[in-house]
């Protein structure tokens, strides 16, 4: 992803990430986006369900904005830059908020980040898969990550079928038969 086509290179991202949830999923998507800005910081222990819970309460904080404003900031940081993942962070019919993730190479061991002085960033567009899902062609809804009560009452069933059961903190103890 050069830096004289960033804007570019994000709208193509931006579509194919659509198509891919709207073959995925569902929800109606709109192709009317406006975006969020993240930076990726190491897990520090956290587990997927902390992370998800820690990114939903920072993004709710977030304006969305217009891709021109993001790729100014973006611009910004290009230097920086080691990958830029895109996000559908919440869906609808009218407007769609698209995440873009970013992982800065300073955030890299030194030994990798003086392999990766030079390069252009990477640009990944990705569609996370709840758990739940049983079967690989079951459509689900983009939303899922946000929570609500079809994502409770879903996971509620999986953790069933899998002899889970819930406790606090996303922990899991086997139920003894």
């Amino acid at each position: 992803m050069t830096r004289d086509k960033l804007h570019e290179e994000l709208k193509i991202g931006t579509k194919k990430l659509i198509e891919m949830a709207r073959d995925l999923t569902w929800n109606p998507i709109s192709g009317n986006c406006n975006y969020i800005l993240s930076r990726i910081n190491d897990s520090d222990g956290h587990n997927t369900s902390e992370l998800r819970r820690i990114r939903k309460s920072d993004n709710k904080k977030k304006t969305p904005k217009a891709l021109n404003e993001i790729v100014l900031e973006l611009e910004c940081i290009y230097s920086d830059l080691y990958d830029v993942n895109l996000f559908i962070y919440k869906a609808g019919s009218k407007r769609t908020i698209v995440e873009i993730q970013y992982y800065a190479k300073s955030s890299l061991s030194p030994e990798c980040e003086a392999t990766v002085t030079n390069q252009e960033p990477m640009l990944h567009c990705k569609v996370p898969i709840p758990p739940y899902l049983t079967k690989k062609d079951q459509s689900f809804d983009v939303n899922w990550e946000l929570g609500g009560l079809r994502y409770v009452w879903n996971m509620f069933w999986w953790k069933m079928r899998s002899g889970k059961s819930y406790l606090s903190n996303d922990k899991y103890l086997k139920i003894n038969n």
